[in-house]
């Protein structure tokens, strides 16, 4: 999925929390994922198509981003739904997710 779908979407969606087994995280919790999301997902654009930035420097960057997400705010499942959202667009800059997240 393209980084704008996943901006304008609703990762969050009830039925989303249901197909992974859990109860849904209360409105305000949902709401800070979703906007989270969206910054997050924001920013990496920027970072992406930045042409000044070699493949190392956009890495650095993106390690800095990823590390300023709130993942204190979430509970565990929380962090594992935000992880599952955001790593198929770190993986489509050429990354591998699971050694940034």
């Amino acid at each position: 999925m393209k980084i704008e779908e996943l901006i304008l979407n609703d990762n969050y969606a009830l039925p989303l929390w249901e197909k992974r087994g859990l109860i849904p995280s209360p409105a305000p919790v949902i709401k800070k994922l979703e906007s989270v999301t969206v910054n997050f997902l924001k920013s990496l654009k920027v970072i992406n198509e930045n042409s000044e930035l070699d493949k190392s420097s956009k890495l650095d960057k993106l390690q800095k981003l990823v590390d300023q997400l709130p993942w204190d705010d979430f509970d565990t499942e929380e962090k594992e739904f935000l992880a599952d959202v955001i790593a198929p667009e770190i993986e489509s800059m050429g990354y591998n997710p699971w050694t940034i997240i």
